[in-house]
């Protein structure tokens, strides 16, 4: 009896305030618009010291969308160095002999490094994407020529095999995996796995039964009538067109579809493009492979002979054991003292190494632009260096014992993934303040903090907040179909921090009404307090 008198007086509620009772009136007077009545919302303002303010449903379960880059960067930054790096390795087993011949293949070997494209780092406001794409690829080319091979008898194979080959998240929908969002996994990853197609109509006057050199290899139907011009980008030998398209007619609206299908190496273009054409960001089907055609194509523009093809190493899952058990079991985690991340290669010649912008900077790009593909790399980093492998179940099951560390509810979430896009995510409102208002406590939290887009500034919230509370709204945000998030610290009018988290499930999944009520609440938080 004296036990549950004590925890009835524990969860006993604060006396409310004016100013608890403003605040829930405003709010209650937002919600009730028919615009996102028939929404599930959820919740929680807390201080930083965790003290609650406000809660609607912040115990109820609510898909997070890329809310759940915030458990998975805050776990990175808790047990990686902020100043660690990636290390991308090509070796051989093979001998290479004095006059340049290497017997053998060449192997390059992933460690996960996400930051292998033409991403400038580190973050300005921005993220630029540079002309070229394949720098890092290009180096390592240069520097295997530049250690005297001419030839190589063998294969060019990517290795991704210090991760797991799980390239996608559990429940990831199969019309997401074509598009730049929806890009595999690997820890051999180029270009954030993506590759730009850019093609457009050809509307150079020509005689008569002029032959169309400019159409697109495998293309079919119109598009045999029609010249188009076609650019990849990177120019990598890789996707087969097939081409259907027609250009629209004067003043006539433009429909064009695209297509491939999941495991095909087939794009299917339809409908009809403007003037401007058609420019559309791909997933790549094996990122190692392609990395692999890619090298090998560098070092055959360098004059190196190479006899055999472009391969990619795999390693295959092979656990069997449930995926909530697995990520269930306790783990010890420990900080990490590491200086860059690298598989072993001891026993092998190293011909070219490339090392990456740290942890820190990409954390900082992966919640500015909420980048699914290296939240994705993170939580497989931390199952590899933290659990027993670079697998999401291990990856899950590091995130999940950080956060019960953390004192987060292990009741509160589930994840089945790192980014997000799995519609199998839950969270409760609580569960993100929690964790924020812990990671404001920590050595790493204003670098955490720092890493949020800024409100009317920069990232996902540059367009957002744009007001009175421009530059004072450090936030992750989240969109699915019918999904909004946002969560983060907020400076109030008084000037002090609180931390929010604000979710809405089963929204109408047109127009910004959600959105903008979401932003409305953060508002009236920041002016009540």
């Amino acid at each position: 009896m004296a036990t549950a008198a004590g925890a009835a007086v524990r969860h006993k509620r604060a006396p409310v305030t004016h100013k608890a009772v403003s605040l829930d009136a405003a709010i209650k007077q937002i919600l009730a618009d028919p615009a996102v009545a028939r929404a599930h919302w959820g919740i929680s303002v807390v201080t930083l010291e965790g003290k609650p303010v406000f809660a609607l449903n912040d115990g109820q379960f609510f898909e997070p969308a890329s809310n759940a880059k915030l458990f998975t960067t805050a776990t990175a930054l808790a047990l990686i160095p902020a100043n660690a790096t990636w290390t991308t390795t090509a070796v051989t087993s093979g001998t290479l002999d004095a006059q340049g011949t290497l017997t053998g293949d060449v192997r390059l070997v992933g460690a996960g490094d996400p930051t292998m494209s033409g991403r400038s780092y580190p973050w300005d406001g921005k993220t630029e994407r540079s002309d070229t794409p394949l720098a890092a690829l290009a180096s390592v080319a240069d520097q295997i020529v530049a250690s005297g091979v001419k030839s190589i008898t063998g294969d060019v194979i990517g290795d991704d095999a210090w991760f797991v080959w799980e390239r996608y998240g559990g429940s990831w929908a199969w019309d997401d995996l074509q598009w730049e969002y929806g890009a595999p996994v690997s820890a051999l990853t180029v270009n954030d796995n993506v590759v730009y197609l850019n093609v457009t109509p050809d509307l150079t006057p020509r005689p008569a039964g002029a032959a169309n050199a400019a159409a697109p290899a495998g293309s079919e139907g119109d598009a045999t009538q029609t010249p188009w011009i076609v650019a990849w980008n990177p120019d990598v030998p890789y996707y087969k067109l097939e081409n259907s398209l027609t250009p629209a007619g004067a003043g006539a609206a433009a429909h064009s579809g695209i297509d491939r299908s999941p495991g095909s190496l087939a794009i299917r273009l339809y409908g009809s493009v403007s003037a401007n054409g058609m420019h559309e960001a791909l997933a790549i089907e094996d990122p190692a492979e392609f990395a692999a055609t890619a090298l090998r194509q560098m070092l055959l523009a360098r004059g190196v002979t190479v006899a055999g093809t472009a391969k990619a190493w795999h390693r295959l899952p092979v656990d069997t054991e449930d995926f909530r058990a697995e990520v269930n079991q306790p783990v010890g985690l420990r900080p990490l003292t590491l200086t860059t991340i690298e598989p072993p290669v001891e026993g092998l010649k190293i011909l070219a190494t490339h090392v990456s912008p740290t942890l820190a900077q990409d954390v900082t790009v992966t919640n500015k632009v909420s980048q699914n593909l290296h939240a994705e790399l993170l939580q497989r980093l931390l199952g590899r260096l933290e659990g027993e492998d670079g697998s999401i179940a291990q990856g899950a099951r590091v995130v999940r014992q950080f956060l019960v560390n953390a004192g987060v509810d292990p009741g509160d979430f589930l994840f089945y993934d790192g980014s997000g896009l799995s519609g199998e995510d839950l969270i409760t409102p609580r569960a993100a303040t929690t964790l924020l208002a812990y990671a404001a406590r920590q050595p790493w939290g204003e670098l955490y903090r720092a890493s949020l887009p800024i409100g009317g500034v920069d990232g996902s919230l540059s367009g957002r907040f744009a007001g009175p509370l421009k530059g004072k709204v450090f936030a992750k945000t989240g969109t699915l179909a019918e999904v909004n998030a946002l969560s983060g610290y907020v400076t109030t009018a008084s000037g002090k921090t609180l931390v929010f988290s604000v979710l809405v499930n089963d929204r109408q999944p047109a127009g910004d009404a959600a959105r903008s009520a979401m932003d409305r609440v953060v508002a009236a938080i920041a002016d009540d307090n």
